[in-house]
């Protein structure tokens, strides 16, 4: 009979950087939604924009710390490191908007999409669970 090493692995702290990040990514998609609809002549969606953006500045605290909480659980490190990217873009993006600086906000929205979609996708694959392996 063998017996198995009990080991540290992402388990809650992996469900809760998932939720938060897949939460995150479609605020982000949501935002050229709704400012594409402002501009088809929708007005009351560019309140609808605000109101992402502002969400999104709230999501995007919480992501560098649940990612956090998945690499002290011996998850994947890049996670905290995209967190930490995704959290200056959304903030970056944010500014941009507010004063109205559209040809930076529109290209490091787009950026700030894809990121936001990629991290969500890597965060639910089957290998984002797995611990690291340790050092020897």
């Amino acid at each position: 009979m063998t017996t198995e090493i009990s080991e540290r692995r992402p388990r809650i702290s992996l469900f809760c950087f998932r939720a938060v990040a897949v939460v995150t990514a479609l605020f982000a998609i949501g935002q050229p939604i709704f400012i594409g609809s402002y501009f088809s002549g929708t007005f009351e969606a560019l309140g609808l924009h605000t109101a992402g953006a502002a969400a999104l500045q709230g999501l995007a605290l919480l992501l560098p710390v649940a990612a956090g909480a998945v690499v002290a659980m011996r998850g994947r490190w890049w996670f905290l490191v995209w967190s930490l990217v995704l959290f200056l873009l959304i903030h970056v993006q944010a500014v941009l908007g507010y004063t109205r600086v559209l040809q930076w906000h529109v290209p490091v929205g787009v950026l700030t999409v894809g990121i936001a979609v990629a991290l969500a996708i890597a965060s639910l694959r089957r290998g984002a669970g797995s611990p690291r392996e340790a050092r020897r």
